[in-house]
């Protein structure tokens, strides 16, 4: 449940601290990651009924052919879209409206006409923040980690551990992004992101051994796929039994029957 969180802080720990976790005596590191609790309170009662929902999508940037066509992954809800130029360095460089131009017959498609000037050297990809209609819950996630320190060399475990808990603290931001993680399987999908990580407790369960405990703050967010009958705008209301009227979409006879 808590994305790559464990990969990724497996991989930082090595990574960061090679003089203790690689080669000759090395400290032996484990990670595990066996208990989560689900918070009851964020259940959500409309988890099954379409609605809107703000969408971001990346999408890659050609230098040599800046004006696209770019398309969204997902059919946009109709109202205003925000564009921006992303940079290798994460800034964001918002475009006008006049910028961006969506495509007469395919929603989902759009090309840029930028603005004479604008510097694309470090420009990598085109960011788009727009909404949709989708079917979809979120739930709070309380995750219990536990980073196991082993060596029969005392100096050394000792150094291990007060490390450990330095380079953890200090890349809260790193294993936040790393913990990201997609899964998608027919029209199901899930997002986990990790929103906090704090170190809760340390123990000695034995001459050889440490134990960090870590309690991860993960947001769940599971979406399904919108059915055909599912999201369509209404385009009309009638009175049974009157003919259809072109000028007049919404025609409800108030007539009462006593």
């Amino acid at each position: 449940m808590t994305g790559t969180l464990d990969e990724a802080l497996h991989n930082l720990l090595t990574t960061a601290l090679p003089g203790l976790f690689a080669g000759a005596g090395s400290v032996t590191l484990g990670i595990s990651s066996d208990l989560f609790e689900i918070d009851p309170r964020s259940a959500d009662a409309m988890a099954s009924e379409p609605r809107p929902e703000d969408r971001t999508d990346t999408l890659a940037f050609d230098p040599g052919n800046p004006a696209g066509p770019y398309s969204v992954t997902q059919p946009p809800y109709p109202g205003p879209r925000r564009v921006y130029l992303t940079t290798a360095g994460g800034d964001r460089i918002p475009l006008r409206d006049s910028e961006v131009i969506p495509d007469a017959v395919d929603s989902r498609v759009f090309t840029l006409a930028l603005r004479p000037g604008r510097d694309l050297t470090a420009v990598t990809a085109v960011l788009v923040l727009y909404g949709i209609i989708a079917v979809f819950t979120k739930l709070k996630v309380a995750h219990t980690l536990t980073v196991q320190l082993e060596s029969s060399d005392a100096a050394r475990l000792n150094q291990a551990e007060a490390l450990a808990i330095a380079v953890i603290e200090l890349n809260r931001s790193h294993l936040a992004t790393a913990a990201h993680a997609t899964f998608e399987d027919g029209d199901y999908g899930v997002e986990i992101e990790l929103k906090g990580l704090k170190l809760s407790k340390g123990t000695s369960p034995g001459l050889t051994q440490r134990v960090l405990t870590l309690q991860g703050e993960i947001e769940l967010k599971a979406r399904r796929a919108l059915r055909e009958d599912e999201g369509t705008p209404i385009k009309s209301v009638r009175t049974p039994g009157r003919p259809p009227d072109p000028a007049r979409p919404v025609d409800i006879d108030f007539e009462l029957n006593v």
